[in-house]
């Protein structure tokens, strides 16, 4: 493959060479699952060593070329729980960057079904229990946020072993995990306000979320452990929770509970995992765009685009039930951040319309960013073995 753009002498990013990810030193444990279209094995443990994890590229990527005048944030303090919500009401994402085409986003959509099972227990509900949940009941929020991120149009179709779980704490905080990387969300999923992604917490070192990596429901767990509270329930299909203990209430989503379209209205994957670098973006005019990019390289073809080969190792090691797939899974995913940072980079020095270049400026952004985590992880669970 065409090596990722060099960065320039210094760094804006400070990411350094990616070494392969060591396996970390405290375990998690979690018990096994079988689908032909889950990972392999839903909850193994993570080894403290002497097993082989799945392979992964062996050569490292090269750091992608960093931000200029928007800089890279600096480690942002630590972000307090999402307080709980009694329903739904979302605020619309702050970016030009448009959803693609296909159904319009809605605030949270639900399936006729769906709708139809929660206004019959709606109507059963006690009058007490409507006025203290202001008729909308978190969990049924949370389910229907479930039914929508499992949804067709949620994910790509081959992506394998990629699926969301959704919990509820004790204190109804809605959360939500997936099976891949730390903080990876497919292009065009945006999650509703109070919706918080586990693996984007930066209240968590990195280096520990780069432990739930593949296990979403140990993800789900340990950042309840984390911010010292429980899970009231966790929400999936029966495909990726059956045979399996959450430590919670499990809902089994119904096949009819899954809208046709699971497009919601919310923030946008760059504002959800690296919301200062959103910020910084929304702030930026139009004209100005172009002055936020570093120089466009010499040679004027664009990279070989090798998205293909690099996704597909992102993918191997969820096929596999060995220990320690998550590093693999990691290593690779580092490859592909590195790779999509210099595609993005690409497209938006040659975008023709100013949305487009919005839209490759976001991209990059959040690849970039996505690497310097992912880098970061590595650091630290290097200097920890």
């Amino acid at each position: 493959m065409q090596a990722p753009v060099q960065p320039p002498s210094a760094p804006l990013g400070n990411a350094t060479p990616a070494t392969p990810f060591s396996p970390p030193a405290a375990p998690i444990e979690q018990t096994a699952t079988s689908s032909p279209t889950a990972p392999a094995a839903t909850h193994p443990t993570v080894p403290s060593g002497n097993v082989a994890p799945p392979s992964a590229p062996s050569s490292a990527p090269a750091s992608p070329t960093p931000p200029m005048p928007l800089g890279a944030p600096a480690t942002p303090p630590p972000a307090a729980p999402v307080p709980p919500t009694a329903g739904p009401p979302v605020i619309p994402a702050a970016t030009s960057s448009a959803q693609g085409g296909g159904a319009a986003a809605a605030p949270i959509p639900v399936s006729a079904a769906r709708a139809e099972r929660d206004l019959v227990a709606a109507s059963a509900a006690a009058g007490a229990l409507k006025r203290k949940t202001g008729g909308s009941d978190p969990l049924s929020v949370a389910r229907r946020i479930a039914a929508a991120l499992n949804a067709p149009d949620m994910s790509r179709p081959n992506d394998i072993g990629f699926f969301w779980l959704v919990a509820l704490t004790a204190d109804d905080t809605i959360i939500v995990a997936n099976s891949y990387g730390i903080a990876y969300i497919p292009d065009g999923v945006k999650l509703p306000e109070q919706v918080k992604m586990v693996s984007a917490d930066t209240a968590i070192p990195a280096a520990e979320r780069a432990r739930w990596a593949t296990y979403p429901v140990a993800a789900l767990t340990a950042w309840a452990q984390a911010h010292e509270t429980t899970l009231r329930a966790v929400i999936g299909t029966t495909t990726h929770l059956e045979g399996i203990d959450p430590g919670a209430h499990k809902i089994l989503l119904e096949d009819d509970d899954i809208p046709p379209s699971g497009k919601m209205t919310g923030r946008d994957r760059l504002q959800i995992g690296f919301p200062d670098a959103a910020t910084k973006l929304a702030a930026v005019k139009d004209p100005d765009l172009i002055a936020q990019l570093p120089p466009a390289q010499a040679d004027s073809a664009p990279p070989a685009n090798e998205t293909f080969t690099l996704w597909f190792d992102v993918m191997q090691p969820l096929m596999s039930a060995a220990a320690g797939r998550e590093i693999a899974h990691l290593n690779a995913f580092a490859l592909y951040a590195a790779h999509s940072a210099d595609l993005a980079l690409y497209r938006a020095h040659n975008a023709a319309e100013t949305a487009d270049q919005r839209a490759a400026i976001t991209d990059w952004l959040y690849w970039l960013h996505q690497y310097d985590l992912l880098t970061e992880a590595q650091a630290d669970v290097t200097a920890k073995t």
